[in-house]
């Protein structure tokens, strides 16, 4: 029997809204991997930058989940870490802020190196529907349609720094950020990888293909 291995998801909302049990992720290593176990642990919080990543590394959290607090990531040991570009909420740091955003990501992923025994992955997600950024989210309901178009704009091109972050440093590279834009511009609806709700997080879809990414880079690390 092989040992279980405990597999971390560290992001924003991004990886928050996946939900406790990731169920496409689930679902798909069970079909993949089938003589391989797995533990499923995420680590999202909306709203967060990757500074917070940073601190969720050794320090415990307000559960999104249950009551009580979540342990820190460094606790439980995990043996692959996928940590998701924290992008969204470094939108509004301007393109002057770029190299810093750089700088936090490579600090992090120092971090959970120094502390961890995992092997990691990192993810950029899904781009967004500029046009219609941020419709129906309840808390920017009365938010201008220019401005909210705007900060589409800022959210790709820190998803994009993302992307060349990874390429700079050759990290091993889920871009599920250029992955969606390539069916798009293929003629697959944009709407189709966002949630309807709010228009921002990944529609149940867009979690299949978030899924697919990981699976197949599992097969070269396990």
């Amino acid at each position: 029997m092989r040992k279980k291995l405990k597999l971390a998801c560290l992001g924003d909302s991004m990886t928050a809204f996946w939900g406790r049990e990731m169920p496409e992720l689930r679902d798909a290593l069970e079909t993949h991997f089938p003589d391989q176990s797995f533990e499923l642990i995420n680590f999202g919080v909306s709203g967060t930058r990757a500074e917070h990543g940073i601190y969720r590394v050794s320090h415990e959290y307000p559960s999104p989940y249950e009551s009580g607090n979540h342990l820190c990531l460094s606790a439980v040991s995990p043996d692959i870490v996928i940590v998701e570009s924290f992008a969204y909420n470094h939108r509004l740091d301007g393109s002057h802020r770029i190299e810093d955003y750089k700088r936090t990501l490579r600090r992090l992923l120092r971090v959970i190196t120094e502390t961890t025994p995992a092997k990691l992955l990192f993810l950029v997600t899904i781009p967004p529907d500029k046009k219609r950024f941020l419709d129906n989210a309840p808390v920017y309901r009365e938010v201008a349609l220019d401005l909210r178009q705007e900060w589409g704009e800022y959210s790709e091109m820190y998803l994009q720094a993302a992307v060349d972050f990874a390429k700079q440093d050759q990290l091993p590279l889920l871009n599920v950020f250029d992955r969606v834009r390539e069916q798009v511009e293929a003629g697959t609806p944009i709407q189709w990888f966002i949630d309807q709700n709010d228009h921002i997080h990944p529609s149940r879809f867009a979690y299949d293909l978030i899924a697919e990414e990981i699976i197949q880079a599992l097969k070269k690390i396990i």
